[in-house]
């Protein structure tokens, strides 16, 4: 092979590479008289397509345990006790302690919606907070508390928490311990907490546990008497940054994203940014209409997911919610400035409140998700959304002209179309999502691994759309969410697998047009 290998050939190579490595067992020479022997001759001097350095990027969601249990390094599952209470008094994944058969009289739970600190909620937010009332009749018989199990813990590591109580008339002690999640299981570590008295107060711990347990549970005891109430739970790791669990850090940065997007996805149209700012204590929790409406704590808002999509080496891409739950261009706007403005702005002012005094100068800003589905909140037609569009668009870079508009477009040329027609002076993305599996496939896996160049048709023309609908304008595309949705296990094998990977090498083909995108 003769010539230097620009990055410009990589991905032709890369592709010939790996081509002539799955085709080799079909073609390897025999020992018959006919065998023959086959000649790859690879030109590096000449360039097929320049491959855009922000092709390959990766997508982050609130979605099932995407963000909570995933990126965020809080250990302690509904800290605020807001999940729906069972016939003990107790929220969902907490428990008394010694165990649920404890028929103990003298300590009494009730999930409490008059008593607890104080959040930023709104209209959007769970309607009603909660705390959790605690009132021991006696004190020292035996052991009374509540646990959280299937918290996750390492031998030497320190674990920083912390706990807001507040008491009535509790006089006492109170013990935060880890331990073997069993009656009378083994103590990894404890804290004993002062004198416990007056309103909410952050009582903070530190526990360094002498075993590593996948399954250790949290224990809240208490050894004195009178009543008290229990909020915002936390338990982070010390390695973790930014809130961010250290060790899926690791494995995102290994990958080297061009981007990160989020908030989503579906989650997007329900999300209202002002969920994610300021003390995460006093964040409130909202209710995942995408997702099994779950319930989600906002710990990881706009400011960590910023710095941990910086630390990984990625630009940050957010999603705005365009008219979902009472969404406006006006909050889009603020959500520009909150990142972006000088910490003199309104919404500056606020982030370098919040710690970050230097814009954020986030570029990437898409408008909505999917808005052509009727599964997502502010669904509409083309036209409304394009109009939509230029409203959001107007306001947002009216605080920053310099951002780069990502819109919402389809695998449906109609939609797109009419979008461009509409908004295309104001679109420097369009967006597109394709997921493929067992309807579309109509019983042939070979219409899995053609489907690929059925999209690089598809690319070819979006590409002459651009140019005869915004002439000049040089509109890319960013295919933003793809994926298969077979059935488990074929969703994780070799068939996928070469979907994926035909798909990848038609995103290289086509790069003159197709410039972002994101495995979901």
């Amino acid at each position: 092979m003769e010539g230097t290998l620009t990055s410009k050939c990589r991905g032709v190579v890369r592709a010939v590479w790996l081509a002539s490595l799955l085709l080799s067992p079909f073609f390897a020479p025999g020992n018959g008289p006919n065998a023959t022997t086959a000649t790859l001759t690879i030109d590096t001097n000449t360039v097929e397509n320049v491959i855009s350095p922000s092709l390959y990027g990766q997508f982050a969601e609130f979605m099932f345990q995407d963000i909570k249990g995933g990126l965020d390094a809080e250990l302690v599952r509904d800290r605020g006790f807001d999940e729906q209470s069972n016939a003990l008094g107790l929220p969902r994944y907490w428990e008394r302690d010694p165990d649920d058969r404890n028929d103990d009289a003298a300590l009494r739970l009730a999930w409490d919606a008059d008593v607890y600190l104080a959040v930023n909620g709104d209209k959007n937010t769970l309607a009603s907070q909660h705390s959790l009332r605690v009132d021991v009749q006696s004190e020292f018989e035996q052991r009374r508390g509540v646990h959280q199990g299937w918290i996750p813990v390492r031998a030497g590591i320190d674990y920083e928490g912390y706990i807001w109580l507040k008491s009535a008339d509790y006089v006492g002690k109170v013990v935060i311990a880890l331990e073997a999640d069993q009656t009378d299981g083994e103590e990894y570590a404890s804290a004993v907490l002062p004198e416990i008295a007056g309103d909410w107060k952050k009582y903070s711990f530190t526990l360094r546990p002498t075993k590593s347990d996948p399954l250790a549970k949290l224990a809240i005891l208490f050894p004195g008497k009178g009543k008290l109430w229990l909020d915002q739970v936390s338990l982070l790791p010390r390695d973790a940054q930014g809130g961010v669990r250290h060790d899926v850090e690791q494995r995102v940065a290994a990958l080297h994203p061009a981007f990160i997007r989020w908030p989503g996805g579906n989650v997007a149209q329900d999300y209202h940014w002002r969920w994610g700012v300021g003390p995460r204590d006093n964040r409130p929790v909202w209710v995942n209409e995408s997702w099994r409406k779950e319930l989600e704590p906002s710990n990881f808002g706009t400011d960590e997911f910023i710095q941990f999509a910086r630390r990984v080496g990625a630009e940050p891409s957010i999603t705005v919610n365009v008219e979902g739950h009472g969404a406006t261009a006006e909050e889009a706007a603020a959500w520009v400035e909150y990142c972006n403005g000088d910490a003199h702005s309104k919404y500056g002012s606020m982030r370098s409140a919040n710690g970050s005094p230097e814009p954020f100068h986030v570029r990437y800003w898409e408008i909505g998700n999917e808005i052509w589905g009727d599964w997502v909140r502010g669904h509409s037609d083309a036209e409304t959304y394009a109009k939509n569009l230029n409203r959001y668009v107007e306001k947002m870079r009216a605080v920053d002209p310099s951002i780069t508009i990502i819109a919402t477009g389809d695998n449906d040329l109609k939609w797109n179309e009419t979008v461009l027609r509409i908004a295309g002076n104001n679109i420097d993305y369009l967006s597109v999502h394709h997921y493929y599996g067992p309807a579309e496939m109509k019983g042939d896996a070979n219409n899995l691994r053609a489907r690929p160049l059925h999209y690089e048709q598809f690319y070819l023309r979006m590409k002459q759309m651009f140019q005869e609908l915004v002439p000049g304008h040089n509109i890319k595309l960013a295919v933003n969410e793809w994926n298969t949705t077979l059935p488990l296990p074929a969703q994780h094998s070799m068939q996928s697998a070469i979907y994926a990977a035909r798909l990848m090498n038609v995103f290289e083909r086509s790069g003159d047009v197709v410039q972002m995108s994101a495995v979901s």
